[in-house]
């Protein structure tokens, strides 16, 4: 077998300036070309970590004002319900404020009326009292009254501590309803100084406001049985009921 050295010499090279032209104006222009690819990518990449990244952020920060929003609508809520549990007490309050104020008023209003109604009455039985009164005294003999009035003041009179009648004074006002007659003057007297002591000088006269019967009338105090001051008990106690 016969080698042609100046021909395999000739095709080496030509594979070298084959090799040397596919790597200057082919090999280097595809790296570079892959290489700027390549960063191109890297590139890309690295632009969509970083929105990626930003993208994460604006989750986050959206989440996070989503929480901050809920919160300040539940803290809302919490206050309006709070403020409107407090209005609707005080509506309560002030409306148990009115109608305790409204049931006071008709209270005293009621109260006001029946002491109306009552004053009303004891008037009404006191001017009945006074008629019935003046009809008996004019029914009953003058003898037959003082003869009571003085028995009954005989008895009020004997019930004073003997301290209180050491103050009597020298002169007693006898006043009595009817008018006594002479005789009865001087039995009034005749009874009355064991009492009163025989050197008080009684003084007789007449008193229609007492209705029907006597007060002794002391310098300090008044021994009273009389008509008049029992009608102002009666109405006392008329007045004082409910």
């Amino acid at each position: 077998m016969h080698i042609d050295l100046w021909a395999l010499a000739l095709q080496a090279t030509n594979f070298v300036i084959l090799a040397w032209l596919l790597h200057r104006f082919l090999y280097r222009p595809v790296t570079t070309v892959v290489a700027q690819r390549r960063a191109l990518v890297q590139k890309d990449f690295e632009e969509a970590q970083q929105a990626r990244h930003a993208a994460d952020v604006h989750r986050r920060r959206y989440e996070h004002q989503i929480t901050e929003i809920t919160a300040e609508r539940e803290r809302v809520i919490a206050e309006a319900r709070s403020h409107i549990e407090v209005e609707r007490r005080d509506v309560i309050e002030h409306a148990q404020i009115e109608a305790r104020a409204v049931i006071e008023a008709q209270r005293r209003a009621l109260d006001d009326e029946k002491r109306q109604i009552a004053e009303d009455l004891g008037e009404k039985a006191i001017d009945l009292a006074v008629a019935l009164s003046q009809k008996l005294l004019s029914e009953v003999s003058g003898a037959a009254v003082t003869a009571v009035l003085l028995e009954r003041v005989c008895v009020l009179l004997a019930a004073v501590p003997p301290e209180r009648l050491a103050e009597r004074g020298p002169v007693l006002q006898v006043a009595t309803m009817p008018a006594l007659e002479d005789g009865a003057k001087a039995e009034w007297s005749r009874r009355l100084a064991p009492l009163v002591g025989a050197d008080t000088e009684l003084f007789f006269m007449t008193d229609e406001s007492l209705i029907a019967g006597a007060e002794l009338r002391f310098p300090s105090m008044v021994v009273a049985c009389s008509w008049r001051d029992s009608l102002i008990d009666a109405r006392a106690s008329l007045m004082v009921r409910d």
